[in-house]
């Protein structure tokens, strides 16, 4: 019996031992892992703590950081100087250069005053007109005028001159003069073309009206001269030859002009299509006397479909 409780102790003792040993090993396990573990997050942390610290601190990296910056900002400042210039130069000239739709008469002139309109660019007064040149469709222009005629010239006196551009002899770029009929007057333009000997170069406006005011548009296209009348297409002709182009100033009313009254006579570097010519006739004559502030009364206007059945073509 007494060996039998012996016995017993002794496994007892023996399982006691086992489960303290193990007990041990686990605890030894566990601290080597969590040693093992934080020693590698101390590792890594010392790791991208000198990593960020010697990128920082290096003088090589900031320094061509700071070259890259520089180097960028000096390319964008010569990118917004070279725009700005462009842009003032545009502004210059704008403001500065001659206008590419002039107004050679801004305002109503007698009939019967003559004035010249000066081409030369060195004289502070004149009005330039600039060649037409590269247009979308090759030469085109058109010239725009108001017209108000008293009377007509007597058969004796033949053309009278109520602007032109040029002398009137050999140079006509165009010119416009004012003729009798048998009943009624003839407006004439003339456009001279580059063959000088071209006769081919005239258009005749028959039935004006007397005593009303009247809106002539001469539109050239390349060799197409057309006319229009307060907004209706009167005459139309093709030239054998190109439109001359000429440096001459332009003459109103010279040698005597005409007995009526002209008003606003323009320029355009363009040729106007019918909506924009129709938009000047809708805007009407300028009745003031140019330098003058007087301005003229009591006058009619020609309504706009009176020429819709007079289109003469040629």
């Amino acid at each position: 019996m007494e060996s039998a409780k012996a016995a017993m102790n002794n496994v007892t003792g023996a399982v006691s031992g086992a489960s303290s040993s193990v007990s041990t090993a686990v605890s030894n396990a566990s601290t080597s892992v969590s040693n093992a573990l934080s020693s590698a997050k101390t590792s890594i942390t010392n790791f991208f703590s000198q990593f960020s610290q010697g990128t920082a601190g290096s003088p090589s990296f900031l320094q061509s950081n700071t070259i890259v910056a520089k180097i960028g900002f000096i390319i964008l400042v010569i990118i917004v100087f070279l725009i700005l210039m462009s842009l003032g130069i545009m502004i210059i000239t704008y403001l500065t250069g001659p206008n590419k739709n002039p107004y050679l008469v801004h305002g109503m002139v007698q009939g019967n005053s003559s004035m010249t309109i000066s081409q030369n660019p060195n004289n502070s007064s004149s009005i330039p007109i600039l060649r037409s040149n590269n247009e979308s469709k090759g030469l085109e222009f058109t010239w725009s005028f108001w017209l108000f005629i008293d009377n007509l010239p007597d058969k004796s006196v033949g053309l009278q001159t109520i602007f032109c551009k040029g002398d009137g002899k050999v140079n006509n770029g165009p010119g416009v003069y004012l003729g009798p009929d048998i009943n009624t007057g003839i407006l004439r333009v003339k456009m001279d073309t580059v063959l000088s000997n071209d006769t081919l170069n005239s258009i005749d406006i028959k039935n004006i009206p007397l005593r009303n005011w009247v809106h002539i548009a001469i539109r050239a296209e390349q060799k197409v001269i057309d006319v229009y009348v307060n907004g209706v297409i009167a005459s139309h002709l093709t030239l054998n030859n190109l439109p001359k182009q000429n440096y001459s100033d332009v003459l109103i009313a010279p040698n005597g002009g005409f007995s009526g009254k002209l008003s606003n006579l323009r320029y355009y570097s363009h040729a106007l299509n019918i909506f924009e010519i129709n938009y000047v006739v809708m805007g009407g004559p300028n009745m003031s006397l140019v330098n003058s502030t007087k301005s003229s009364a009591g006058t009619t206007y020609l309504s706009r479909n009176w020429y819709s059945t007079q289109q003469i073509y040629n």
